[in-house]
């Protein structure tokens, strides 16, 4: 057994990660709010609202609405070319070698995927109830002399409640509870700590990244003011009070998720049937990062109509998010739904210094009555 781990642990001989600045985290990403710019605090309600603005849900014109089998799926462009090079493995070289060879370019940048699984999604006029479950992994890569790996393994499963309701004509208030199980990896490796799994040693993986766990209680709160048909302003708060996780041992308990309050306003131009929504918002008010504030600002656009419900049943959608252009586009046929998006985040401490750009997808069931 420790001979396979170090054979599986030997290719991160060839890799490493400068720690620059940090992603923002987020136990949910939307592929339709990712091809907008990131942008959902003045969104109009959607299947997705829960997940984004839970006030939205507050505007639900089914009385019974049930979802199944939602899978939204990230992967990062440097994965896609990684994998690409590995399909071409025979024609670089002889063996793996010449994969190395031509491994160069990988070193420094980010392997990022991540999947979401909603089983079952259910809503009864503006409550819904969610069962999820989240992974997002990446490993990042450093060219030798001194070869190290960074990696980090973020999984979610559990529930979530939302309710909405009105207050008033202008004003929409939305909450959602979330208990969830969380299971997080991370860590770093070199090259002489590779070599402490050569038989006969006892090290174990966990010696360098240990697995840490717990159950946790979060939940969002969002705020919607529609002072005209056309201008909605929104507020949201993520993770509200910060979530933090228990474990019976100290040691293994998860890093707390922080809060995240964001601000902005979504305005609707009419084009006959075709809508044009134009939003803007302020992520992250409080910025216990540091981030640069460029990386804090959003805009996005999507063009669609509807044909047979309240949201937009096709459409395409632009963005700007932390300084990268996005891009996306969606069509929904009552029980079948497909979202694709394609973005970037920044991983450095200015937009420009260091892009991961991501393609991103939804597949979805949905059925309302």
């Amino acid at each position: 057994m420790r001979f396979a781990r170090s054979t599986v642990l030997l290719p991160l001989l060839y890799v490493s990660c400068p720690a620059w600045a940090a992603e923002r985290e987020a136990i949910f990403v939307s592929p339709r709010a990712a091809g907008r710019g990131d942008t959902f605090v003045g969104a109009f309600d959607s299947t997705e609202a829960a997940r984004l603005n839970p006030a939205a849900l507050a505007e639900s014109r089914s009385t019974f609405q049930l979802s199944f089998l939602q899978f939204d799926g990230v992967v990062g462009q440097n994965s896609v070319d990684t994998i690409s090079d590995l399909m071409k493995l025979s024609s670089v070289g002889k063996g793996g070698f010449g994969f190395l060879r031509s491994f160069d370019d990988k070193f420094g940048k980010r392997q990022y995927v991540r999947g979401q699984l909603s089983a079952l999604s259910m809503r009864i006029k503006s409550f819904e109830v969610q069962f999820f479950g989240t992974n997002a992994s990446w490993l990042e890569l450093r060219d030798p002399t001194t070869p190290q790996a960074e990696f980090e393994s973020d999984t979610f499963a559990g529930a979530q409640f939302s309710y909405a309701m009105p207050l008033g004509k202008q004003f929409l208030l939305g909450a959602t509870f979330r208990p969830m199980y969380r299971l997080y990896i991370h860590g770093q490796m070199g090259f002489t700590d590779i070599l402490e799994f050569v038989p006969p040693s006892e090290t174990e993986f966990d010696d360098y990244a240990q697995l840490q766990s717990g159950l946790g209680y979060g939940g969002d709160l969002g705020l919607i003011w529609r002072p005209t048909p056309a201008l909605r302003l929104g507020l949201t708060v993520q993770n509200v009070g910060d979530t933090s996780f228990e474990n019976s041992d100290e040691t293994k308990i998860p890093p707390k998720l922080e809060s995240v309050i964001s601000t902005g306003g979504l305005y609707r131009l009419k084009f006959g049937s075709w809508d044009l929504d134009l939003s803007g918002e302020m992520r992250d008010l409080m910025n216990r990062q540091g981030l640069n504030l460029t990386r804090l600002l959003h805009w996005g656009a999507e063009f669609g109509r509807s044909f047979y419900g309240k949201d937009h049943d096709v459409g395409v959608t632009t963005g700007l998010r932390e300084g990268y252009i996005t891009a996306g586009a969606f069509i929904d046929a009552w029980i079948f739904r497909l979202d694709i998006a394609n973005y970037a985040v920044e991983l450095g401490e200015t937009p420009g210094q260091r892009m991961d750009r991501r393609w991103a997808a939804t597949l979805q069931s949905t059925m309302s009555f």
